[in-house]
């Protein structure tokens, strides 16, 4: 079990995701006149995608009219964050008027986007009908996280963040993660494959800044968000409102910081960061963990 798990659901999205940023570093070296600041960018997500969706296809029982929501909501996820790739990047550094009307165009699809993953998060069918009554606010809790996310990581990219962006979409990703290592093994298994890809990914961006694989942000945060839902519906443990709130915003509380140290260094920057991460991700999984690291085992009669 072990074995199979190290081979699906860390050296497969390793090597996929490592393949596929070769494949971007080569279309840099190709000096392409067409589209080179965003063609890198979409073979990053798809790349991405299909590191991520390995584990799923070879883990999981895959029959189409009985997959559960979380195995196809990442359907949505990649038809919105390649759209996001491919268009003409936008909230720009300038003010032009052509600048203005992609950001527009931009955020629209990151709208709509987020929309698409908070319904199609939700879990249908008999067996959850007793859950219909959270779907509304979990939906918009879903939705508007996401777009509440990809705003914030964007103002840090525009104030000099992009090389290191990604690292702070996979803190966000760590805390659905934990989540799922308390509801679901299949879903924590998946998770850990999207971590490991989401790290090839990051440390290609910080190394190759002038690919934009950095770009690849908003579909980390609309997995993380997707995953905090769908943790939230298969877990039987009563967790605080606060801690689910806390899930779904942590890459939003980690820029805050940063909205005042713009101005600073990367590296006090990135320390700061780091640090905000470590501490929020540690009271997670204390609440989410801490019971079943720390309590004394049972008796055996």
């Amino acid at each position: 079990m072990e074995t199979q798990i190290l081979l699906w659901c860390v050296l497969t999205p390793a090597i996929l995701s490592l393949a596929f940023v070769i494949g971007a570093w080569a279309i840099l070296r190709s000096k392409l006149t067409i589209a080179p600041d965003r063609l890198p960018a979409i073979l990053a997500v798809i790349g991405w995608s299909i590191a991520v969706s390995a584990c799923m296809l070879a883990r999981q029982d895959l029959v189409w009219p009985a997959l559960d929501a979380w195995q196809v909501v990442l359907a949505p996820i990649f038809v919105s964050s390649l759209l996001l790739a491919g268009c003409p990047w936008a909230p720009a550094l300038t003010n032009a008027t052509d600048s203005k009307s992609n950001a527009g165009l931009w955020w629209l699809i990151a709208g709509l986007g987020s929309v698409a993953t908070a319904m199609w998060s939700m879990p249908t069918g008999e067996g959850w009908t007793d859950m219909l009554p959270l779907h509304r606010p979990w939906m918009a809790s879903v939705a508007g996280a996401a777009l509440i996310n990809v705003w914030s990581l964007d103002r840090m990219r525009r104030t000099g963040a992009a090389p290191w962006i990604l690292w702070v979409g996979l803190a966000g990703l760590v805390a659905p993660t934990l989540l799922a290592a308390s509801a679901y093994g299949g879903l924590a298994e998946w998770m850990v494959s999207a971590l490991v890809a989401t790290t090839v990914f990051a440390i290609a961006a910080a190394l190759l800044p002038e690919s934009k694989i950095g770009r690849l942000f908003p579909a980390v945060l609309l997995l993380a968000a997707s995953t905090t839902a769908t943790g939230r519906f298969y877990t039987y443990e009563e967790h605080p409102a606060w801690l689910y709130g806390l899930i779904l915003l942590l890459p939003t509380c980690v820029s805050i910081p940063d909205a005042w140290l713009q101005n600073q260094s990367t590296t006090v920057r990135v320390c700061t960061a780091v640090s905000v991460a470590v501490v929020l991700l540690s009271v997670i999984g204390w609440f989410l963990l801490g019971d079943a690291l720390f309590a004394e085992p049972t008796e055996e009669w």
